[in-house]
Order: structure tokens, then C-alpha cells, then sequence
């Protein structure tokens, strides 16, 4: 009987050990995840001041932002998977940080802003009709860009308003 009493007291003590573990785990997220709020929160402050360039200059400075924004919470889920790091920018691995991150973010609208590659006339992303005016100064860019810049601006927006942890 005094075995009995000296087990449940040990489990009660480990299962005591384990919650005040869980508990700091929980902080330390909460934590983190306050730390990288507040660096994505900062990108925003970070305007490029292209707004005054009309349409096309609004569009140009908001998505550099949502990019700038992208990478880092793209950064910010593979440090926690432990992945390899990469400078460039890739929709599957923003997608994957996204569901990490328990972030409701419509997987049609990451390929709007995001989607790579030379797109196709009218149904180009965001970062094609940024790459397509911005390296090669194209006119049918610009104006798709024009023609649909309240969907683009809105869609971005929306990406740069999300917040790990929310």
C-alpha cells in the first residue's frame, strides 16, 4: 500500500513537472510570436513612398511590401521546421507557413499576389504584372496593372494584414 501512495505521488509530481512545461511552452510562443508580429507589423511601416505615382506606383510600393512581408513569414516557418532557408520567394513554402501558422488565408488569392513565372495576358498575378513592368517596362503590364489594380490592392492588403498567432 505505501508503494501505491509513493507512485501516485510521483505521477503527480511528473504530471505537475509536465504542465509547468507546457505552461512556458505556451509563453514562450506567445512570445515569439508577439516578436514576429511585430517585425511583420514593421515592414508596413516601411512605405516606399511610390504612392505618388499614381495606380501603378501605389500597386509597385504595396506589393514590394507584401513580398518583403512573405519572406519573412515564409523565414519564420522553416527556421521552425528546421528547413533550409531560401532567399526566394516560393508559394508552396509561403502556403505550408501559412497552414503552420494556422492562418485562414485563401490559397486562390496567395496565387493572385504570388504566383511566379510569365503568366498569361489578363489573368497575370501580381508579382508577374510587378516583374513584367518593372524588368522589362511592359505597357500591357502597366496596363493590366491599371485595369486591375482595386483587386490587387485589395487582395494584398488583406495578405498584410494577417498576424501569426491571431
Amino acid at each position: 500500500m505505501h508503494v501505491t501512495s509513493y507512485c501516485s505521488c510521483f505521477n503527480y509530481h511528473n504530471l505537475s513537472r509536465k504542465l509547468l512545461m507546457v505552461q512556458k511552452s505556451l509563453k514562450q510562443v506567445a512570445a515569439l510570436n508577439k516578436s514576429r508580429n511585430s517585425a511583420l507589423g514593421a515592414v508596413l511601416l516601411q512605405d516606399p513612398g511610390f504612392s505618388c505615382q499614381g495606380k501603378v506606383g501605389a500597386f509597385i510600393g504595396v506589393y514590394i511590401q507584401a513580398e518583403v512581408f512573405a519572406s519573412k513569414l515564409q523565414t519564420y516557418y522553416c527556421k521552425d521546421k528546421k528547413k533550409t532557408i531560401s532567399k526566394n520567394l516560393n508559394i508552396t513554402t509561403l502556403s505550408a507557413a501559412l497552414l503552420h501558422f494556422s492562418i485562414e488565408f485563401n490559397e486562390d488569392d496567395v496565387r493572385f499576389i504570388f504566383l511566379g513565372g510569365a503568366g498569361e495576358k489578363g489573368k497575370k498575378s501580381a508579382r508577374q504584372l510587378r516583374n513584367g513592368y518593372l524588368h522589362a517596362l511592359s505597357q500591357q503590364d502597366k496596363n493590366e496593372i491599371v485595369e486591375k489594380y482595386d483587386a490587387l490592392y485589395m487582395a494584398i492588403n488583406k495578405f498584410l494584414s494577417i498576424k501569426i498567432g491571431a
